[in-house]
């Protein structure tokens, strides 16, 4: 684990464009793609006064915890307990497991339990936080509860009414007087707090998603090329990531129960035309290229095993098709007949 989380250290000092950082679609390598979301961090939610090893160790604290969650859900789902959910088409979620969720996160320092916390929005931001006059009241979630001196601040001179009034903004959320002040013409001072908020909230919702993303990567590398998708699949359906994911990273064609795999797959919603690296654990290299399937072409192709092409559910629900087409073409007869 020490070596996981200080090879990357000097992979995070570089300045890199904010918003590139947060996609990681073209990233193959799994190690990579996590590298890319601290170094995001790094840029946009580790503070500016903090000194350079401070940064570091902040941005060392928070790969720890990647670690951590990634070494519980082994914990919590043995090998066997997901071969076991993933061939017999078992949920895995029931009252003792969420449980066990909740008591996981109590147990974890306050510094890494926030990380789990639903952003929420500053209740108060005003126009200009020097003056601290014209403001908004806001929920949780960002719709204005009231407004206060707008009216004042958008009127353009005594004589002329309001460009935009303080009733008027009750129940819009934030993002939206930001567009209206815009298509109404009223420039936001540029130290506003209401785009800061709107940044600020958007930035603490991606540090969540993305750090349960990447804990679903480490879940990927950690359990290897049969054990690490399949638990990571039932991350992704537990913790509504993208089940893509583990899929894309499953195909090795020693994989005996790889058909069962992607029959689960599909039955949660997968896509047929969703490309696959073929062999991801045996690249030697992190930037080798790596040949990809279809879902679909593994459908055609990948046989259940050496006595039997489809699995045996595969087979029931052909047969259960046989029957009733069968049915339907008898009671069609008989209509006939009558």
């Amino acid at each position: 684990m020490k070596d996981f989380l200080f090879k990357f250290r000097e992979k995070i000092t570089k300045s890199t464009n904010k918003d590139d950082l947060k996609d990681d679609s073209n990233i193959v390598n799994l190690d990579e793609k996590i590298d890319q979301f601290i170094k995001w961090n790094k840029e946009c939610m580790v503070e500016n006064n903090n000194s350079d090893i401070e940064k570091y160790y902040l941005c060392v604290k928070l790969k720890s915890l990647i670690e951590k969650i990634a070494i519980w859900y082994e914990l919590r789902y043995s090998d066997y307990e997901v071969n076991r959910l993933i061939d017999y088409n078992k949920e895995a979620y029931d009252d003792w497991n969420s449980i066990n969720m909740r008591l996981f996160i109590k147990s974890l320092p306050i510094e890494d339990r926030i990380y789990f916390s639903n952003p929420k929005y500053r209740d108060i931001v005003y126009l200009e936080p020097k003056h601290r006059s014209a403001h908004l009241h806001l929920t949780d979630d960002g719709f204005v509860e009231s407004a206060e001196d707008i009216s004042n601040y958008t009127m353009l001179n005594v004589f002329t009414k309001p460009v935009i009034k303080d009733e008027e903004l009750t129940g819009m959320h934030l993002k939206e007087v930001v567009e209206l002040f815009k298509n109404r013409g009223i420039s936001l001072p540029e130290n506003n707090e209401l785009e800061q908020a709107i940044e600020e909230f958007d930035n603490l919702s991606y540090q969540r998603e993305g750090m349960l993303n990447c804990a679903m990567y480490r879940i990927i590398e950690r359990g290897g090329r049969r054990m690490g998708p399949r638990r990571a699949f039932l991350f992704a359906k537990e913790f509504n990531r993208n089940k893509d994911i583990p899929m894309k990273y499953a195909v090795d064609y020693s994989d005996a129960g790889l058909r069962t795999f992607i029959n689960e797959y599909l039955k949660s919603g997968g896509v047929k035309d969703l490309e696959c690296y073929i062999d991801y654990f045996s690249s030697k290299n992190k930037n080798d290229s790596l040949d990809t399937i279809s879902i679909q072409e593994l459908i055609i192709t990948k046989n259940h095993s050496a006595k039997s092409f489809y699995t045996p559910e595969e087979d029931e629900l052909h047969q259960r098709l046989i029957n009733t087409l069968s049915n339907h073409a008898k009671v069609k007869q008989l209509t006939k007949k009558n």
